[in-house]
């Protein structure tokens, strides 16, 4: 995910605003169970996010596709003042019915972070979030930070015995952008596994080394992330 150097220009022309302190979520009972179509499932202050609110894709291998939505509260970018409003987001996850139309599957309210939670390199109009659906599994990534930045990919995948979306990996970059090098690592959950790589830079050429060790095979679920514990 590229750094969104043009939000933090935004934040300087605007002024970057004030998270508000008492952090707000959707409450997942306000979203209905079924529905004909995906903006059906919107609940009254709330709204999708951007042209790109909606992602579809095979999520439970019937060959339909099936829907994931971005939402954020139904309030306006910016306040009175030229300042941003502190806007919170949720995740919302449908799946195609045979006879046509959706059924909800999960919400999920406290995965992404609000609109002024990522630091400079957050957008306030959702630019630094992406939500993509590959071979079944669902990626959730999140750009934050400054100079010291935070690239975080989350990887979901519909537990068969549960029918839930079980977290089963995560990448993860932490850099510097002005002098280079930082951390990477990538997390199987399902198997325990843990690749790290580290690159320094010293005297403008790069080393890396990597590792592999072990990690507690986490059994969460999407409903269960939350962004603010991430980082």
């Amino acid at each position: 995910m590229k750094a969104l150097i043009l939000s933090a220009t935004l934040l300087l022309s605007f002024g970057a605003g004030r998270q508000d302190e008492t952090p707000r979520s959707i409450d997942p009972k306000l979203v209905p169970a079924e529905g004909s179509a995906a903006k059906d499932f919107v609940p009254k202050g709330w709204k999708l996010e951007t042209d790109a609110g909606v992602v579809k894709g095979d999520l439970n291998g019937d060959g339909a596709p099936d829907a994931v939505l971005r939402l954020v509260e139904d309030v306006p970018v910016e306040g009175a003042d030229g300042t941003y409003n502190t806007r919170y987001r949720a995740l919302v996850i449908l799946l195609a019915k045979p006879g046509g139309g959706y059924a909800r599957a999960a919400v999920a309210p406290k995965l992404l972070g609000c609109s002024l939670c990522y630091g400079v390199l957050g957008d306030p109009e959702g630019g630094n979030i992406q939500v993509e659906i590959k071979g079944g599994v669902l990626d959730v990534g999140q750009l934050s930070g400054s100079r010291e930045a935070t690239d975080l990919t989350l990887r979901f995948r519909r537990d068969a015995a549960t029918g839930r979306f079980q977290l089963i990996g995560q990448e993860r970059s932490d850099y510097d952008r002005a002098a280079g090098g930082g951390t990477g690592t990538s997390t199987n959950y399902l198997t325990g596994v843990r690749v790290t790589k580290t690159t320094t830079v010293r005297r403008g050429r790069e080393t890396t080394t990597s590792i592999r060790t072990r990690v507690p095979r986490t059994r969460l679920f999407i409903e269960d992330v939350d962004y603010e514990k991430l980082f």
